[in-house]
């Protein structure tokens, strides 16, 4: 659909659950998963334009996964010619490198720990990932064939969802080592660790704007689900969404200057659905505006097209 939720188009066209899109960095593909084979799958498929401003069908639709156990968290290479994921085909969670045809399936991780929710470096380099192989769940850091993991949080607490600056100079991360999940900040080889949150209710779920100038997460601090933005510093804080209904699942737009969300807001049925909001959290609409079914889990196409 367009940004103000006009020219609503089914993409997948499938009876099946199709859910958690994820457009290539070109805008010429996408990720989603689909239970369609029988249980949850990644699947890639091309977008072919046919004219207009959102005129698009999707074409090669492509199983990468392809296997019984579970496959999910996958993300796209800096150069959309890979997909990272995580699998539990092999008795515990592992991470997988996968071409975007589905070819060339490598397991990065290699371990008999549990190793999640991986993520590319900038420049396709490196991969991140969270191993609870030193005992507890760790932020670690690998080459991209798997080569040389270093845990860089390395704290007997739990630290999850790593995210990078877009320089990759930076991470931000939830760290419990508080007693509460707080949002930290790092430098890539793991030093310079901070508390940018400092706030005793549940702080989690960080990520850098495009520009890097700003941080975005999600918060219970007042009373229920709301996303906040900050400077990476930890300042001028903002409650972007500041509503009683639960509001979650926050991604940037390409320029920076807007953010979708999640929210069960403006829903007497307690289905949800898609918002935007302008940075500053002005211009709250709901655009995907379908009540009585459930809306959720968006994701900008970059534009304009390679």
């Amino acid at each position: 659909m367009d940004r103000n939720g006009n020219n609503q188009i089914n993409l997948t066209k499938h009876q099946s659950r199709d859910k958690d899109p994820q457009f290539s960095p070109s805008g010429l593909g996408m990720l989603f998963i689909t239970n369609r084979d029988g249980l949850d799958e990644i699947y890639y498929a091309k977008l072919e334009w046919y004219g207009g401003y959102t005129r698009y069908e999707i074409t090669n639709q492509v199983n990468v996964s392809n296997h019984p156990a579970y496959d999910g968290q996958p993300q796209f290479s800096p150069d959309g010619s890979k997909i990272v994921f995580q699998s539990a085909r092999d008795s515990t969670y592992e991470i997988y490198l996968v071409d975007v045809d589905g070819n060339n399936l490598a397991n990065i991780s290699n371990h008999s720990a549990n190793d999640l929710d991986p993520q590319f470096s900038p420049d396709g380099q490196n991969i991140l990932y969270v191993s609870d192989r030193d005992g507890d769940d760790e932020i670690f850091i690998t080459d991209i064939d798997g080569e040389n993991p270093i845990n860089i949080t390395n704290n007997t607490k739990a630290e999850r969802r790593p995210r990078y600056s877009p320089t990759g100079e930076k991470i931000v991360f939830e760290s419990a080592r508080d007693g509460n999940y707080e949002i930290y900040s790092m430098d890539v080889d793991g030093s310079n660790q901070i508390n940018l949150t400092n706030n005793p209710d549940f702080d989690w779920k960080p990520q850098f704007s495009p520009a890097g100038d700003k941080i975005m997460f999600e918060s219970t601090r007042d009373g229920n689900y709301e996303l906040y933005i900050m400077d990476t510093d930890g300042n001028n804080l903002v409650n972007l969404t500041n509503n009683p209904g639960n509001d979650f699942g926050g991604n940037f737009s390409p320029d920076g200057n807007s953010i979708t969300f999640t929210s069960f807001r403006d829903t007497s049925d307690e289905t949800s659905e898609i918002f935007i909001v302008d940075i500053d959290g002005r211009n709250q609409i709901n655009v995907s505006n379908y009540p009585g079914a459930e809306d959720w889990a968006s994701s900008f196409q970059p534009w304009p097209l390679d």
